[in-house]
């Protein structure tokens, strides 16, 4: 496993601190999330739309649009 594909953050989501950690595949540009070992579903960009969507698993416990933030922080890229 490629740990520089790989990354973890902690966000507070309604008074409770979850640990986010996130997979990027280069194959495919998705990133496999996991919140507190878990939930799990797939965050995936579609530079067309330039829309966030997520698949694969429940909702995210954040909005799309501020968990997409978060990872892209987390990895220092930005689209």
């Amino acid at each position: 496993m490629n740990h520089n594909l790989m990354r973890q953050f902690t966000q507070e989501v309604n008074g409770e601190t979850i640990i986010f950690d996130v997979q990027y595949n280069p194959k495919t540009h998705h990133f496999t999330v996991t919140e507190n070992t878990l939930v799990q579903y797939t965050l995936i960009f579609d530079p067309t739309t330039r829309t966030w969507t997520t698949t694969d698993g429940p909702e995210p416990s954040l909005p799309i649009n501020e968990l997409a933030a978060l990872v892209q922080q987390s990895f220092g890229v930005f689209v």
